[in-house]
């Protein structure tokens, strides 16, 4: 049955990015961002045509000089790509615990299993993911908009006591009752514009048990899916 993506859930957007506002520069989706997308990737409007921001002004794209778009319809244009949410830990064994808030996530191979993520190169969890052998990528549950909100900001309050989690496969922090998880071997990382790229090979994955709907983020603010099974 098709699934059409409800008003967000909470109307007020998620705090715009900036130094240290989502892991300091966001693969992280949040109001204001754009997330999900490859690092550093033009837009892809035809030259010479025009488009509208949000704030109602417009853009042009240069034509044949490769400038590509304006930072704000960029922005504007990818907060319109709907999204799930998932949160990417990493600090093996007895290292201490960094995890951030991601809508760059991407399946890219089945055989072998491959997925891809963006992060920041200025974000305080870069460091750990270039560091990393293994990631854990959690897919989270429209329950869980909380704990994206802690990831999607820095500070200690990520691993806080409102934070359900433990040391799974690798000693990875592994966070508890999320719609599926996976245990990721590091396979390639690379810098693309500001961010990096980092490619993986699944190496364990788990769903949860009870049935549960994904978190999505669109336009600055998460959201939940409704089906018209739900009624009104």
């Amino acid at each position: 049955m098709t699934a059409a993506a409800a008003a967000p859930h909470v109307p007020a957007p998620v705090p715009a990015a900036g130094p240290d506002s989502v892991e300091s520069t966001p693969v992280v989706t949040t109001a204001g961002t754009a997330g999900g997308t490859a690092a550093g990737a033009t837009g892809g409007t035809a030259a010479g045509t025009t488009g509208s921001t949000a704030a109602g002004t417009s853009a042009t794209a240069a034509a044949g000089t490769g400038t590509g778009i304006g930072a704000g319809l960029y922005r504007s244009v990818m907060r319109q790509h709907a999204k799930g949410v998932a949160v990417i830990t990493a600090g093996e064994d007895t290292a201490p615990p960094h995890g951030f808030c991601a809508t760059s996530l991407t399946s890219v191979s089945l055989d072998p299993p491959l997925v891809s993520f963006t992060v920041g190169l200025h974000a305080a969890s870069w460091p750990a993911v270039e560091a990393a052998r293994h990631v854990a990528v959690h897919l989270l549950t429209d329950a869980q908009e909380d704990t994206a909100r802690r990831f999607a900001h820095g500070g200690p309050a990520k691993f806080g006591r409102a934070t359900r989690w433990h040391r799974g496969a690798h000693g990875l922090p592994v966070l508890d009752d999320a719609l599926a998880s996976l245990i990721v071997s590091v396979v390639q990382v690379m810098p693309v514009g500001d961010h990096a790229l980092v490619i993986g090979r699944v190496v364990e994955a788990a769903l949860t048990p009870a049935p549960a709907r994904p978190l999505i983020h669109h336009d600055g603010a998460f959201a939940h899916l409704a089906f018209p099974s739900d009624g009104p």
